[in-house]
């Protein structure tokens, strides 16, 4: 049986929680792929301003690193 596809438009931090809620109920029912702006995995925007000032990496404020998108297999 084909998957249903799930699209989400938006790679924040509300998207990328509905995807992780969605993959914890039923992992294998979804081809899932996110829409995002951004060049990049989601990351804590919240803490975006102690990145910028030299405080933290942007490793440290990863939510979901790319490995967790392969695993998943999220595109």
């Amino acid at each position: 049986m084909a998957k249903e596809r799930l699209i989400v438009v938006g790679n924040g931090m509300a998207g990328c929680r509905a995807v992780q809620e969605v993959l914890k109920r039923d992992p294998e029912r979804y081809e899932i792929t996110i829409f995002g702006a951004e060049p990049r995995v989601n990351y804590d925007r919240i803490m975006l301003s102690p990145v910028l000032a030299g405080e933290k990496t942007f490793a440290d404020i990863v939510i979901n690193d790319e490995a967790w998108y392969r695993d998943n297999a999220i595109t």
